[in-house]
């Protein structure tokens, strides 16, 4: 009996150990708090119907674009109602507490136990606390403790099973279905998911998980779902009260299309012009992707033709081709001629299964002439911009570099000859300036080159193993990127060689505003802002400004849907970016990123309405117009 009794016991302690280990997220994302001051908010316009609540202004502290850690309540609240906030304020000193308190309740302080019954002062507040555990009074002091009436009043979990249902144009529907829930207050659903790129679905190599819609029905329509994607969703349910957490991880679901060609390269530019000695210039030409590729960018091909003066306007037919990796940016073009005009252009390249994908070509005219302001007499210094290679007649060819299992890895392809009795090949790849020679042999047209070192040269030979005659040895060299390149296009943090933890970039745009004026039927928007938590270590470099017109007639929840992106980099000093011939009466979405020596910080959105044409010319001005929040 005794030993039943045991282990009965255990079987309990284990479940409950369960049940508080679980992640942090689980309870305590910001979306979940966001989603229980919404909760609260609708609950009084459902008991409380009266003129002063009809513009909801209990909704606005609960949105993502609400800085609470830098802002106090009192003065965004004065800011978005100066008249009567009273309301505004109450919901928004409500969010600030349930960051601060955790769900449940301290249990009676003569109930301690252990360690939790010691007369210390252990802890000040839930947050210092793991998982679920509160910072509650023992009598004699304060220590981490598993709260009481965890769920009291939550709503319980949807069930877990998730339907999909994509149509023709690439739409996905997400439902799912909810427990019998007895909830005075509304029940809100925050849906969260993660996704990695590859042949198969790969929870190890997913992306953190991402919130993607808060929303009071049992289905969402997506209409960013990207093929060559295994997506997985969770979804919780959320009232006033807190969650039972997050249902487990759906089944992976991949898109039924195919892939769009990947973006025409954008914002073409000239820059770190220079002169060598021998007389011929060293050009950097750097760009941008204006959107998201629904396949990462194998590469980039660089096409170059001239003018020579005094001859024929026409570019000559002769090009001059390069590559580069498609996780860089930006390319040097050397032994340029200073009296010659060029005509350079830039595409997109990525791989679908046996299918190369392009797109359109970007160009940009470089005129030597015109930058006899940026040549400076010095010699000039090779860069290592890119993984490029040189092939010999074997036709090697380089993969894209991919950091994984805590190592910078790559592959080499080939083709297999004819013979049917060539069976295995050998492969040796060597750093520049080493004698750390690799060896491998292998029966595929293709090897992973592993531990690989970040900004270096490496060699490779292949040769076929052919009994009946020795072949011809086949070179190709290749450049690999630096670490910071591979870090910042990781969706996981990287520890390059020298760094102790990865470098989290502090500074963030706020107070986003706008002016509007008119120039005949078009609309001329300036759009400011400022920058809070600067930090010397960590000097701004520019700011990457997004902006796009939305609309709202293709989707049916009424949430605004881009149709139009471009973007700019502006330099350090400059905060505001003029845009012209907008379209009156219409949304706009800006977003700007703050770009820095350690990498991007993260992204502050808002969501501005151009103002009707007027009968006379004016400007208005539209401060922290609210955002809608689109994922």
């Amino acid at each position: 009996m005794c030993l039943k009794s045991a282990f009965v016991l255990s079987l309990w302690i284990i479940f409950m150990a369960n049940v508080y280990a679980r992640k942090p997220d689980e309870f305590f994302s910001a979306s979940v708090y966001r989603a229980r001051c919404a909760s609260r908010c609708l609950s009084l316009h459902i008991t409380r119907i009266s003129a002063v609540f009809k513009h909801f202004q209990c909704l606005e502290p609960c949105k993502a674009s609400w800085d609470l850690q830098e802002n106090q309540c009192q003065d965004l609240c004065e800011t978005h109602f100066p008249k009567k906030h009273y309301e505004c304020l109450t919901s928004c000193e409500f969010l600030r507490s349930i960051e601060s308190q955790k769900q449940g309740d301290c249990p009676a302080p003569e109930r301690a136990s252990g360690f939790a019954a010691a007369c210390v002062e252990s802890c000040e507040t839930d947050a210092e606390c793991s998982a679920v555990k509160k910072c509650c009074s023992n009598g004699c002091g304060h220590t981490c403790q598993v709260p009481k009436n965890l769920y009291k009043g939550a709503p319980l979990k949807p069930r877990k099973e998730l339907v999909f249902l994509e149509d023709s144009s690439g739409q996905l529907e997400i439902r799912w279905s909810s427990r019998f829930n007895i909830s005075v207050e509304p029940v809100l659903y925050v849906l969260q998911r993660r996704w990695n790129f590859g042949i198969h679905p790969s929870e190890d190599d997913a992306t953190q998980w991402q919130d993607v819609a808060q929303i009071a029905k049992e289905r969402v329509l997506l209409t960013d779902i990207r093929p060559s994607r295994w997506y997985q969703f969770r979804v919780a349910a959320v009232n006033v009260h807190g969650t039972r957490g997050f249902t487990a991880p759906s089944k992976h679901f991949r898109s039924s299309r195919d892939p769009s060609a990947p973006p025409t390269p954008s914002d073409l530019r000239a820059t770190n012009i220079s002169v060598g000695q021998d007389g011929l210039m060293t050009v950097r030409l750097n760009w941008t992707l204006p959107v998201e590729s629904d396949i990462p960018v194998h590469h980039f091909k660089i096409f170059c033709s001239w003018t020579v003066p005094g001859k024929s306007l026409r570019p000559s037919r002769r090009k001059r081709r390069k590559t580069t990796d498609g996780a860089e940016f930006s390319v040097d073009l050397d032994g340029l001629h200073t009296d010659f005009t060029y005509t350079v252009e830039v595409q997109s390249v990525t791989y679908w299964s046996q299918t190369r994908l392009k797109s359109a070509k970007a160009s940009v005219r470089i005129d030597p002439q015109q930058h006899k302001h940026s040549m400076s007499k010095m010699r000039k210094i090779p860069a290592l911009s890119s993984v490029s290679g040189k092939r010999s007649s074997g036709a090697l060819e380089v993969g894209t570099p991919y950091y994984q299992d805590g190592q910078l890895q790559l592959r080499i392809y080939w083709k297999k000859p004819a013979d049917s009795f060539v069976q295995r090949f050998h492969v040796q790849w060597t750093p520049e300036h080493s004698r750390a020679t690799e060896k491998s042999i292998t029966q595929e047209n293709y090897i992973n080159l592993p531990n690989l070192l970040f900004s270096c040269k490496y060699r490779v030979t292949v040769r076929t193993l052919n009994g009946k005659r020795r072949s011809k040895d086949d070179s190709i060299t290749f450049l690999t990127p630096s670490c910071a390149t591979i870090q910042s296009k990781s969706p996981k943090p990287i520890i390059c060689p020298g760094d102790t933890t990865p470098s989290k970039v502090l500074a963030k745009p706020v107070n986003l505003t706008a002016a509007f004026s008119f120039h005949g039927d078009n609309v001329t928007a300036h759009f400011l802002w400022r920058v809070s938590r600067p930090q010397p270590h960590q000097p701004i470099t520019g700011f990457q400004v997004t902006w796009a017109e939305v609309t709202t007639e293709s989707r049916q929840d009424g949430l605004p849907n881009s149709i139009i992106s471009q973007s700019q980099i502006l330099p350090p000093d400059h905060r505001v970016l003029v845009v012209s011939n907008l379209r009156a009466a219409s949304l706009y979405r800006l977003q700007v990123h703050i770009i820095t020596a350690a990498g991007e910080g993260p992204a502050t959105m808002k969501i501005f309405q151009t103002p009707d044409r007027p009968q006379h010319h004016q400007i208005g001005h539209q401060h922290q117009k609210s955002a809608v929040e689109k994922h």
